[in-house]
């Protein structure tokens, strides 16, 4: 079901980005100075990955990598899984519930063009919270 916004119009059209030469405390420093759950990794105008707080995290916990030699591009997730500015919001969402993803790097003609997040998505259309909580939360309640 469309609902006649495109992902342009809702997205967050600057991102956060940092190199993939940059260190995990100073990935992790902008994130919080941000306030920010991700980062993108381009090169020039081109989309190469993606660092989250969770990759992060399990680099430095879970597989107990040496955090300051640890470099971006050792953790980020290069497959990523974009969109077009001009689908609708709607295509968006439901590829978000689909691949259990909560950001959606939004590309045109292979350069990147934004980011759409959960957060963008409710602040540009409410009704489509209840889908998103039961993707990404609700399962969790209910288990």
């Amino acid at each position: 079901m469309k609902i006649g916004i495109k992902v342009s119009e809702a997205m967050t059209k600057d991102p956060v980005t940092i190199s993939k030469e940059a260190s995990l405390p100073s990935c992790a420093r902008k994130m919080l100075s941000h306030n920010i759950g991700a980062m993108i990794i381009k090169e020039k105008e081109h989309l190469v990955g993606i660092i989250t707080e969770k990759d992060i995290v399990e680099a430095a916990v879970a597989k107990e990598l040496n955090v300051k030699k640890t470099k971006v591009k050792d953790i980020m997730t290069t497959f990523m899984i974009t969109i077009s500015p001009d689908a609708d919001l709607s295509e968006a969402v439901g590829i978000m519930i689909r691949e259990n993803v909560r950001r959606l790097p939004v590309v045109k003609e292979n350069k990147l063009a934004g980011l759409l997040t959960v957060t963008d998505v409710l602040n540009e259309q409410p009704k489509l919270f209840e889908k998103l909580y039961d993707c990404f939360i609700g399962k969790k309640v209910r288990k």
